[in-house]
């Protein structure tokens, strides 16, 4: 009987450790994809202005950014070009170092701060970048094109530099993560009579106000470095300056406009625009509305200089923006008001795209303020010791002219999207 009864728990234990291995082989589902991915099926990443607008596309959810499975990709086809968007949620804040492993043409950013670009199809490399990173939740793109070698993508961080490891899948999240919040607080009420737009009234002419803009040309303003030019699609149309736009190649992540493709700004006609005359110390006032999707920025230390091909480089930026519908209305410190890339404007003040925006800027001796619709939303001291340290740690730390004291010129971007102005009018102080 013992030898039946040892016989018999030998099977069990047999059978048991079958059923143990069987367990272990059983396939576990892959974790479900949170951010969104569009896939389109073109053969280079440059998409050519012709492009048929219903070329075939996919959208897919991803979980990471760690694309090693052929079947994470676009089935069997080859020299596809990929864009995708989502969120990492930064537990502490600090410098971040990425390391990013590509076979094919790779470009990422954080925040819209360009981290690791590859132009080489040919072979695998490994990229690195840096930058310091808020806690909370930051942006990431990227867009990829594999040309002719089987897609890889692996991306990795670290804290010191030196010791990397995959970015773990709980740090990805998807779009919901950032709360785009609507205007706060009541619309201010007047009973003051409007007064003709582009005009000044005899105590505004008392007081100095000089009109930057005359509601019929575009006299005053010029093409940034070129003095006397300004491109066509600048115009004075309907009492207002208005930057016409461009078509490009467009497409919808996560219900937000991307734009890409080629755009030569020197030959249709466009580029940044600044004023003729520099100003130091002054109050600036003037109204903006923005198109659907539309993004566009506001400067007022603007340094002409031929090693700059564009006005951001010297000046810091008021944000003009449709925060509803443009992917940088996401962003936290790239909204509409905000002192771009740097502070957020608080609290929100901004109408949504086709409206009119209020606009004023106070900058004396350095101190600057942000008003929108009839509240002060950004307040800050480019003399002080907190201004050097958010430079220091932001992407202009390198720019050398960037928000010099002055004098400067106010200047209009080039962002390809339509833009309005009026009412432009600006008093030294």
């Amino acid at each position: 009987m013992n030898k039946i009864f040892m016989l018999l728990a030998i099977i069990v234990s047999i059978v048991a450790c079958k059923n143990e291995k069987k367990q272990d082989l059983v396939t576990v589902d892959k974790p479900q994809g949170i951010y969104e991915a569009i896939f389109i099926d073109v053969n280079n990443t440059m998409i050519p202005d012709d492009v048929d607008k219903n070329i075939l596309k996919e959208t897919r959810l991803l979980r990471n950014l760690n694309l090693t499975d052929p079947d994470q990709f676009w089935g069997d086809k080859q020299n596809f070009y990929a864009y995708g968007m989502g969120s990492l949620d930064i537990e502490e804040k600090g410098t971040y170092y990425f390391r990013l492993n590509s076979a094919g043409k790779i470009l990422m950013r954080l925040n819209n701060k360009e981290i690791v670009k590859v132009e080489d199809t040919d072979k695998k490399q490994v990229n690195e970048g840096k930058m310091y990173l808020d806690s909370g939740p930051t942006i990431f793109e990227f867009e990829y094109f594999p040309g002719n070698m089987d897609p890889y993508l692996v991306l990795e961080w670290s804290k010191d530099g030196e010791n990397f490891e995959v970015v773990p899948d709980n740090v990805f999240n998807n779009l919901d993560a950032l709360t785009v919040h609507p205007w706060e607080g009541e619309e201010e009420s007047t009973t003051v009579a409007r007064q003709a737009d582009n005009s000044l009234s005899d105590d505004e002419i008392k007081e100095g106000w000089k009109l930057l803009f005359d509601g019929k040309t575009t006299n005053g303003w010029h093409t940034y470095n070129k003095p006397g030019t300004i491109g066509r699609k600048w115009k004075a149309e309907n009492g207002a300056l208005v930057f016409e736009g461009r078509e490009r190649f467009e497409f919808y992540v996560a219900g937000r406009k991307v734009e890409i493709g080629p755009v030569d700004k020197v030959q249709d006609g466009g580029e940044d625009i600044v004023s003729d005359e520099s100003y130091e110390n002054f109050e600036l006032n003037l109204e903006w509305k923005i198109s659907k999707a539309g993004n566009n920025g506001l400067f007022y230390t603007v340094k002409e200089d031929p090693k700059y091909d564009e006005i951001w480089k010297t000046s810091p930026e008021m944000q003009v923006m449709d925060n509803e519908g443009h992917r940088d209305g996401l962003i936290y410190k790239h909204r509409a008001g905000d002192l771009y890339d740097l502070i957020a404007a608080d609290p929100v003040r901004v109408k949504p795209f086709g409206e009119w925006n209020k606009v004023r800027i106070i900058k004396k001796e350095g101190k600057i303020e942000h008003w929108l619709n009839g509240t002060k939303v950004v307040s800050y001291d480019i003399n002080s010791e907190e201004w050097n340290d958010m430079i220091s740690k932001s992407k202009f730390s390198e720019l050398e002219d960037f928000a010099s004291p002055g004098p400067g010129k106010i200047g209009f971007q080039d962002h390809d999207n339509e833009v309005h102005y009026k009412n432009i009018k600006i008093k030294e102080l």
